[in-house]
């Protein structure tokens, strides 16, 4: 019997988010969200995952940020546009004092990206933004708590790459029945003008969002 069979509901949960939903997600987010805070057993497990070459370890500089709560903005056609300067205050705080530090993390093999239809190469394309895939994993952890069908509908910036050549790519789109209901970005620390361009963006195309 290959022991691939002997995965878990759990197990299927973290690797299909990790193929389609987001990049990497630290060994603190998913000992809190998938082992009740226990960091030996989650360690143990995703160990068991890489050897059967699903997940693979990596350590990254981040600078590790509180798990968003709610959306800074929810946007909607018609409404009225956001205090691109306040907003952007927001992002820019979470970043202060906020030192570098190495951090465990784990991605999606090309394996697990090929069983679950993700776009994973096996790599973490981009180490420098790890920061800001960490955000975006806790904001699909956070709604994953609050709105379990967002968090079922939602699509990752890369599984949606084909979908957006030569346009700009939110963190996230979801997906109802092949339909694009809204978008997810997580601010990081972006400053007012990319703001306003996320904004904007979005305005042209109709898109309702959640900025985070």
């Amino acid at each position: 019997m290959s022991r691939s069979l002997l995965m878990t509901d759990r197990d299927r949960e973290i690797l299909d988010a990790l193929g389609l939903k987001v990049r990497l997600f630290s060994q603190r987010q998913l000992a809190d969200h998938f082992w009740a805070g226990s960091l030996a057993n989650a360690r143990r497990r995703m160990k068991w995952l890489a050897a059967n070459g699903l997940v693979i370890r990596i350590e990254v500089q981040v600078r590790i940020l509180v798990a968003p709560v709610t959306p800074l903005v929810v946007w909607k056609p018609g409404d009225p546009a956001p205090d691109f300067g306040a907003v952007a205050h927001q992002c820019q705080q979470r970043l202060k004092r906020r030192p570098l530090q190495s951090c465990v993390v784990w991605i999606a093999s090309e394996k697990t990206a090929q069983m679950f239809g993700g776009a994973g190469r096996g790599d973490l394309k981009n180490p420098i933004q790890a920061t800001h895939d960490l955000g975006v994993s806790a904001v699909w952890l956070r709604t994953r708590e609050t709105n379990v069908d967002f968090a079922r509908a939602w699509k990752g910036e890369d599984s949606m790459a084909q979908t957006r050549r030569g346009q700009k790519r939110p963190d996230a789109f979801i997906v109802d029945h092949g339909i694009v209901t809204w978008v997810i970005e997580f601010g990081g620390g972006y400053d007012a003008d990319r703001v306003m361009a996320f904004h904007e963006d979005c305005a042209e195309r109709s898109l309702q969002y959640q900025l985070w």
